[in-house]
Order: C-alpha cells, then structure tokens, then sequence
C-alpha cells in the first residue's frame, strides 16, 4: 500500500448484510507523524462475539502450510514501534489460534536481545484494584490440569520469578485445594512463618490407601535437639562427645537421663558441655541409659532474627484474625484478602483427629 492511498477495506465471502456492512466501510490510510500508515475503518456490524473482521488495514496469507510468511509483517528501523494499536473500551491487540490442536500461541512476542531486564512480552499497568495485573493469564477449563501462566527456562535460570518493593512478591490462593504444589525440595533464604506444620508420607504398612502425618515438634526458642544412647563403664562413666561445631551453634543447654533396663540405678550429669562434650556417672557400673541435649542457636542469622513469642498486631493487621472463620468471623476479618478469597470452604485434605485414648489402665485393671 503506498502512503496516502485509500482503499476499499477487502471483502471475505459473507451474507448479504455482511457484505452490506463491508461496502459502507472505507479505510482511509495516509502518512501521519512516525508512523507509516494511519488507516481508519467505521464498519461496527458486530456477528456473534466480534465484528465481521471489519478493519483500518486488513491481510491475509493463503499459504495452508505452517511457517510460511504471515498475514502482516511491520518493522521499524529506528527505535519505535513496528505494530501499535489503541483501543478505547475494548482489546488493543488480540491474537487467536483458531484450531482445536497444536501448541501454537494466539500471540507470541521474542527478542534477541541479552541485555538486562530484556523480555519477550512485556505488559505495564498503573491500576492497584483487585485483580489488575501488568501480565494476566486465564484457562476456562474447569478440570485438571492446564495452567493460567506457566513459565519454563531451557537452563540454569528462573521459571517464574516474582517481586515486590512492599507487596507479596508471589502470592496464591486456594479454598479447596493447595495454594502452592512444589514437586522437588525448596529452599528458603528467611524465615517461614505457618500456622502450623507436619510431614506426610505414603503410609509405610498401607502406602497405597494411605498417608501418616506428624506434627512438628515447636518451640518459643531456636532450640536445637541432640539425643543418644550410652553405657557407662566398670567405674560407671560414660562421656558423650559431640561434634566440634556444637559449641558455636548452641548455648543454654538442657539435659535429660533415662536409665535403660531393669536397673534402678541413678543417673547424674558428672561434668557439664566443655569442649564440646560432657560426662554421666551411674551409681552402678555397666549402665545402659539415654540421653538428651537441647541448645538455643547463637549463630549469627538466629541472633540477628529471634523470634518474638507474642507480637501485637498493628497498622491494618489490628483487630483482624490469620483464621477469621475458627472465630465466627467473615472472611473481611481477616489480617489479609486476596482477591478472589471469599469464606474458606473444608479443605480437600484435613488432618485427621486422633483420638483420645480412655484413660490408661484405669488403675491396672486391664
């Protein structure tokens, strides 16, 4: 098309009001500023979901195989745009894969450039209402197991990387299922905060119908728990060596002593941790006996970030709940609303309960 022609907007085979709608249709193209072509088109017939393909510039490749040419090709020698669209209440640039097979984008968008903060499509926004997002990805399917938004690395780097200056910088939410699946180890750099935690595994007498899951044994301090077992010798001594690291880790340290066996013999700490061990001494001598040790980290990252026991809640957390609905509360009551967060429903995996056992014994009569 050469600059500040004007052209009959192209007619594809239609019905009569299709075809009516086209012939009202001009797209006037004329040079305007840096852009090489300005092409406007006034067709607003709208069939089903979209308009009749009724367009400022329209082009088509008849080409049936793939990889052959494309529909339109624009490019910009200097530093603008090669393709700009605008659009004031609807898509600004939409791209559709027509058939139901092949992986193939509805829009692709590369670069060949190595340079720092490079990317392949880059979306922008200024809004910060609920759900509003530079880059959106959405899949209507309602059964397993596409993805809204994937990203993969051929290498060494990120898949998905997310950050935020004062913000979540990768944030999920579930009510029925996991806000977050990871299938291989993770590694934190930082404290994790949870409201509770435990293991689970395939049980090992039943692995096929069933999990076992433990709860994880907590503490107020950064406690680290050392445990063994000893037999004293003819004097009734028995000294516990532990790793040349133990000292500059630990501190505060606690004992416990259980003798083994049909023994009543007593136990005591002989000498206490020096040197990074200590003793035990029986009253009688061969003794099999357990012990325990606990220590309070001192290393530099647990001294820089205790944990502190009880911390009120200000700013917007202040009279909001981590769990509103264990507390008859709504959903608004809680310390943070993700969009798209209404009131929790049963998870899909539950802890189960375990029962309390009747009283044991009940003074030795079974």
């Amino acid at each position: 098309m050469r600059s500040g022609a004007v052209t009959q907007t192209p007619r594809p085979p239609s019905t009569r009001s299709r075809r009516a709608c086209c012939r009202r249709t001009r797209a006037h193209a004329r040079p305007r500023g840096d852009r090489g072509v300005l092409a406007r088109g006034n067709c607003r017939r709208r069939l089903g979901r979209r308009a009749h393909y009724a367009a400022g510039v329209r082009a088509h490749n008849h080409a049936s195989l793939s990889n052959q040419g494309a529909g339109l090709w624009a490019s910009h020698d200097g530093g603008g745009d090669g393709v700009y669209a605008t659009n004031n209440s609807w898509i600004g640039v939409e791209g559709l894969h027509l058939t139901s097979i092949g992986s193939q984008p509805g829009i692709q968008g590369w670069t060949a450039s190595n340079s720092a903060n490079a990317s392949g499509v880059y979306g922008w926004l200024t809004s910060n209402a609920a759900n509003a997002a530079g880059v959106r990805g959405y899949n209507a399917s309602a059964s397993c197991c596409g993805m809204g938004v994937a990203g993969f690395h051929a290498g060494q780097g990120i898949g998905v990387y997310g950050e935020a200056q004062n913000g979540f910088a990768v944030s999920g939410f579930s009510p029925n299922n996991w806000s977050g699946y990871f299938q291989g180890s993770v590694n934190v750099v930082g404290t994790l905060y949870k409201s509770s935690g435990a293991f689970r595994i395939d049980h090992p007498l039943d692995p096929a119908h069933k999990y076992l899951q433990h709860s994880f044994v907590e503490s107020p301090d950064m406690k680290n728990v050392y445990d063994g077992v000893v037999r004293t010798n003819g004097k009734g001594f028995a000294t516990v060596e532990l790793p040349d690291w133990f000292h500059a880790l630990n501190r505060d340290f606690r004992y416990q002593l259980t003798v083994m066996g049909r023994s009543f013999a007593q136990a005591i700490v002989w000498k206490e941790l020096a040197d990074n061990q200590f003793t035990i001494k029986t009253n009688q001598p061969s003794v099999r006996l357990s012990w325990q040790v606990t220590g309070i980290r001192k290393d530099p990252y647990a001294n820089a970030h205790r944990i502190q026991t009880v911390m009120p809640k200000s700013g917007s957390a202040d009279d909001k709940y981590v769990h509103p609905e264990l507390y008859g509360k709504p959903i608004s009551k809680s310390v943070v609303v993700l969009p798209g967060m209404t009131q929790r429903t049963k998870p899909k995996f539950t802890v189960p309960r375990i029962p309390m056992r009747k009283q044991i014994d009940r003074n030795s009569r079974n």
